[in-house]
């Protein structure tokens, strides 16, 4: 008798363990592809049937002066984004974002993918793709970025928000519970001839980014590896190349192709409660002979953010509410072969957040840029602006 309540207490104690270890394994929650990209939105967690819509609007007011005198002073309807979701089935989803930016002067399909997901580790995607170069770029949305401004690196010399059809693969690899690595690898159209073009003032890469015809009839690869050791800790490094100007003409060849490559280093960390996160662009441009006295091949820039949350429900009447003081560091090099055509600048916030879905950021912005005389200007700004997530 001694001998079977032995047996039980050993059987009982195993099984409370396993369900132990099963219920603290559950506990882990499951990390989204990219903290705040395409599928890790507030609406996606009110699904209602097979499909949700959601979205985020952002207001500013600015007020800005270079040498001392007046440049903007203005208030912004600056966005305002539709999202889409669907799941298809257990193997399919849809996801969509249309942008409306600065009172609908600009109406954009930021991007419409159909995902195909065989594994964790192999899903296929195609459609109009958030471009991987970087991890701004993926995670963009005004309302989870502690400034009112992107990053300047990120819109003049990436193109934030970039978005190109092609299709590819991307997967996630865990290794043990916490750490993983992830990756992103596409076909698409690439930039095109605007890149030179259409722009006066010099290289712009910016401009070519809108190419729906794909009028070169060539194809451009770009790709983003990401190791991850945990939550709040990343390293990613992104890599891009194609060609983008037209060399052929009614089957003949009529000029070289001229290439563009970039490479992408982001990060983000964080050290003793500070968040900390910034990317570092190279970029290189092909520029035809006769033009490379006035636009530019090579182009660079950095930004880094740290930023610090605290008076978690300090308001008694907004428990979910907390605010935040941050820095960031741009710089940007639009003509690295000569001087000028540079912006050096610092920014200062200070936010607070009702919830973690809507944020009122206030900036104070000072900085030094050189046009291609190596003219220095000296430029102010205050920033107030408004963003949430619906």
């Amino acid at each position: 008798m001694r001998r079977l309540a032995y047996t039980c207490a050993i059987i009982a104690s195993g099984l409370f363990a396993s369900t132990a270890a099963a219920q603290q394994e559950d506990s882990v929650p499951e990390r989204p592809f990219v903290a705040g990209g395409i599928y890790d939105k507030p609406y996606l967690g009110r699904l209602f049937g097979r499909a949700a819509i959601g979205g985020y609007a952002e207001a500013h007011f600015r007020y800005g002066r270079v040498d001392g005198a007046t440049d903007e002073l203005r208030f912004v309807p600056k966005r305002f984004n539709l999202f889409t979701f669907a799941q298809v089935s257990d193997f399919i989803q849809l996801a969509a974002e249309l942008e409306f930016e600065d009172g609908t002067e600009e109406i954009l399909l930021e991007f419409a993918v159909i995902d195909f997901t065989i594994h964790r580790a192999i899903t296929f995607r195609g459609g109009q793709l958030l471009v991987p170069l970087g991890r701004f770029n993926l995670s963009h949305d005004s309302p989870i970025n502690e400034f009112t401004d992107r990053p300047i690196v990120a819109e003049d010399i990436i193109g934030v928000a970039l978005s190109m059809p092609g299709f590819g693969l991307l997967g996630q690899l865990p290794i043990g519970r916490r750490s993983r690595i992830t990756y992103e690898v596409y076909a698409i159209n690439g930039y095109d001839e605007g890149v030179i073009g259409d722009s006066e003032d010099g290289t712009f890469i910016p401009n070519g980014k809108q190419n729906i015809e794909n009028e070169n009839k060539k194809l451009a690869g770009v790709g983003r590896v990401s190791f991850s050791p945990n939550l709040g800790w990343e390293l990613g490094l992104s890599g891009y190349a194609g060609a983008y100007n037209s060399s052929e003409e009614d089957g003949l060849v009529v000029a070289e192709d001229q290439y563009i490559t970039m490479a992408v280093l982001d990060f983000e960390a964080l050290p003793l409660g500070i968040r900390l996160s910034g990317e570092g662009t190279l970029a290189s441009v092909d520029i035809p002979q006769s033009l490379q006295a006035t636009f530019a091949s090579r182009q660079a820039g950095v930004y880094i953010d740290a930023l610090w949350d605290f008076g978690r429900a300090w308001i008694k009447t907004m428990p979910r509410s907390y605010f935040t003081v941050g820095a960031r560091w741009d710089y940007a090099d639009f003509d690295r072969d000569r001087p000028g055509r540079d912006i050096n600048q610092i920014t200062l916030g200070a936010n607070f957040r009702p919830t973690g879905d809507t944020v009122f950021k206030l900036n104070y912005v000072r900085g030094r840029e050189h046009d291609e005389f190596n003219n220095a200007a000296d430029l102010a700004r205050i920033l107030f602006s408004v963003a949430t997530y619906f």
